[in-house]
């Protein structure tokens, strides 16, 4: 037999202990994850615990409504493996306070970064999340330590595959599991509610299956078919991506016939492993196709989820490279709580290094067709090379449909990425080099995974003191009307640097708040930046303390501070002076808070805004980006607040950027964002059809104006003003698409600036 001759691998006593470490490490990191990260504040755990809870108090999987969806939202369409396993280790818990605990703050900022920190997905009450935990809390880090075991035995595999792959490079198994257990953003998914710790299990693992199966040194047996029918069966049953490597086994097995020059492999392992999966799968794609009329269910998933209103190309994929990278290494919370940019820096650059060594690597090895590391032969590295290739493909595959940038979600693939990034930063060094090598990363990774939780997680979440500057004497005091409570304003501070701005920069402040009286509803603070005329240029809405807090638990004399970042649209019609007005409003109803003399905002100052610096000579220059071909450089309005009835005059200024065959029109609308319904409208080639694109010269300035006639049946109201490009083809409308500056594809339209319309002037005169 085959297997009878195969050497014997011995792993010393050092490489025992040093397994033992990382394990040991892993686990006790996982669990300070899990406990440093507030509840429900980790990457989808709000919608995955609901699963959790649902499944466990009901004993029934949900059906998807996209009109109606439950506390899950997508997740409900997700297979169940993981939240059956959750549930039944949570079943006995009382958890009819998840309404209670599980409060969301409508106003989060989720999956992107903003300066004043407004990224708490749900508002907390710190004793009810207190130690010890009790109902939903309880039930919550029950499920994370089941995450945490998971992830554990997701290290414990990766060690599995760096030993069959290379047997004698301990350096490298012990390198590649501990890169996986010190992994930031590997950590804090483990210690979150979250499926893909079972996925990524199971994906890891049927990996390490299908390359013993290929290891040329035993021959398979039943077992093995047993065992990667159960593997992927479960792993079907957890994520959808596990299905990208059924053509791997089916590949496998067929190699194994062909080698051993006998089809009962293929034959037998096939039917063996296949009927396994499908009995332990199949189900799941059955319902799905009978409730869905789809057997995975992801066209009910992305109703509810959202697909991009563009598919996005390769460039706009490109322009999200950041995005990946950040969420790959580590990116917490609702992907809104990032690392230092130096430590992104830092492991980038270990990753570029490792992932150019690893092909490095396979380019000498196809110019020599030779390598010490290479001792099963190149088929079950091509396997294991193989995986996070197609593991990324399907990944832009997906996230081309819907914004999904994130690195973690290639986790499914981790170990062969882990173990190809460790020879690649190894396998050109002399050997007495390599363990040096390796113990100074690791050890600077295990040091960042150490830091992270208690210098970046943590404080992101810690309430802001109050600032010295509060006075007791109130600057406004604001009170519901139809429902009890006041509070008081006690301090407003415009930031020194913001008195004067330019389009996209922030408008900061800092106000202070006290409860006079307590509220039974939780109200939202709106800060308002005004033009002259009294359009809303700019607003943004929070909950207290960066979402920390809800009003309705804030008990007489609580006081808090909001810092409030305001960013101005890049589009703002300049110069002009803005009034900076705060208030509160309940969101459910659009009640607003009152104040005492029967007004709802309160003015804490005014800033500049002042146009961009530019050479072009232009009014109000910008940047705007046509599918590189036209770039609007400036505009000019004659009225931001027309009657209806009343014309605007808007002067735009183009430049191309190349020289052009098309002859594209220019679109501009007045138009409400709601119903899509043009209240003015002009639609020509520029400058009044004398400037055709195809004539201009690549560098020149063309003013093109364009006269919008308001219509006089237009409801009083704020509006936006919209522009754009389009070619007409065999009766289609194709637009020009905006590139953004890192390469990115945005809307196919620009929203130029908000206008307020009024009633015409007939009912003014009278």
């Amino acid at each position: 037999m085959i297997a009878e001759i195969a050497p014997v691998v011995t792993r010393s006593t050092l490489e025992k202990r040093l397994l033992a470490v990382i394990l040991s490490g892993y686990v006790i990191l996982a669990v300070i994850y899990s406990v440093v990260t507030p509840l429900f504040e980790a990457s989808d755990e709000l919608w995955h615990y609901p699963m959790v809870q649902y499944i466990a108090t009901t004993g029934q999987l949900p059906v998807q409504d996209p009109a109606n969806v439950g506390p899950w939202r997508q997740e409900g369409s997700q297979p169940p493996l993981y939240y059956l396993l959750a549930a039944a280790l949570t079943a006995g818990i009382d958890t009819s306070d998840m309404g209670i605990i599980r409060r969301q703050n409508p106003h989060a900022d989720i999956g992107v970064v903003l300066p004043d920190g407004n990224i708490n997905m749900i508002t907390h009450r710190t004793a009810a999340e207190a130690f010890p935990w009790h109902g939903t809390v309880l039930a919550v880090h029950i499920a994370r330590l089941l995450s945490v075991a998971l992830g554990l035995s997701t290290v414990y595999v990766t060690y599995q595959l760096g030993h069959e792959l290379f047997p004698y490079e301990p350096v490298i198994r012990l390198g590649a599991a501990a890169f996986v257990a010190f992994l930031p953003m590997f950590l804090f998914i483990s210690g979150s509610v979250n499926n893909d710790n079972l996925s990524n299990l199971l994906g890891n693992l049927l990996l390490l299956r299908i390359v013993r199966l290929l290891n040329p040194q035993r021959s398979p047996g039943w077992r093995d078919y047993v065992v990667i029918g159960l593997v992927t069966g479960a792993g079907l049953l957890a994520k959808y991506n596990i299905g990208f490597l059924i053509p791997l086994v089916a590949l496998a097995l067929l190699v194994v016939s062909l080698r051993q020059k006998n089809w009962r492999p293929l034959v037998f392992g096939g039917i063996i492993s296949g009927t396994l999966t499908i009995a332990i799968a199949g189900w799941w794609y059955l319902r799905n196709q009978q409730l869905y009329g789809d057997p995975t269910g992801l066209n009910v998933f992305l109703e509810v989820v959202g697909r991009r209103l563009v598919p996005a190309n390769l460039a706009q994929l490109w322009s999200e490279r950041s995005s990946f990278t950040q969420a790959f290494w580590g990116f917490f919370g609702g992907v809104n709580v990032p690392m230092p940019a130096v430590v992104y820096a830092l492991l980038s650059a270990i990753g570029v290094i490792g992932l150019i060594g690893a092909l490095a690597f396979w380019v000498v090895w196809l110019i020599r067709r030779r390598s010490r590391l290479i001792v099963h032969g190149w088929l079950p590295m091509l396997f294991s090379a193989g995986w996070p290739v197609l593991t990324f493909i399907s990944y832009l595959r997906w996230t081309a449909e819907t914004p999904a940038s994130q690195g973690r979600l290639i986790f499914g693939a981790l170990s062969p990425i882990s173990i190809w990034l460790v020879v690649g930063l190894v396998w050109w060094l002399p050997r007495r080099a390599r363990p040096g090598l390796m113990a100074v990363i690791i050890i600077g990774l295990a040091l960042i995974a150490v830091f992270t939780p208690f210098a970046v997680i943590a404080p992101a979440y810690a309430e802001q003191s109050v600032s010295e500057s509060a006075q007791d004497a109130p600057l406004a005091q604001y009170a519901a009307v139809n429902s009890g409570g006041q509070l008081s304003l006690l301090s407003a501070v415009i930031a020194p640097d913001s008195t004067q701005v330019q389009p996209e920069g922030y408008v900061h402040l800092e106000t202070v708040w006290q409860i006079d009286q307590p509220f039974d509803r939780d109200w939202s603070l709106f800060v308002h930046l005004v033009t002259p005329d009294g359009v809303i240029l700019s607003q943004r809405d929070v909950y207290p303390a960066q979402g920390l807090l809800a009003t309705s638990d804030l008990p007489t004399g609580r006081r808090w501070r909001n810092e409030t970042a305001v960013w101005i649209p890049p589009a703002a019609y300049a110069p002009m002076t803005l009034d900076v007005r705060i208030g509160w409003y309940h969101l459910p109803s659009g009640e607003r808070l009152q104040r005492h003399d029967g007004s709802d905002t309160f003015s804490i100052g005014q800033v500049k805004l002042i146009p961009r610096a530019s050479s072009l000579e232009v009014p109000n220059p910008i940047s705007v980006n046509f599918g590189d071909e036209i770039e609007l450089v400036g505009y000019e309005l004659s009225d931001l607040s027309p009657a209806a009835g009343d014309a605007v005059q808007i002067i735009l200024y183009w430049r191309g950027m190349k020289a052009m065959s098309t002859d594209y029109k220019v679109f501009a609308s007045i138009i409400d964002p709601r119903t899509l319904t043009k209240y003015a409208a002009s639609d020509t080639m520029p400058a009044d059809w004398t400037a055709p694109t195809s004539t201009w010269v690549p560098g020149q300035i063309i003013a093109d104006g364009h006269e919008l006639q308001v219509s006089p049946n237009t409801p009083p109201g704020i509006y936006e003003l919209q522009i754009g490009w389009y070619q007409e083809v065999a009766g289609e409308f194709r637009r020009l698409r905006i590139h953004t500056p890192d390469g990115g594809q945005a809307n196919d339209l620009m929203v130029l600036s908000r206008v307020r319309v009024l009633p015409p002037e007939k009912e003014f005169s009278e």
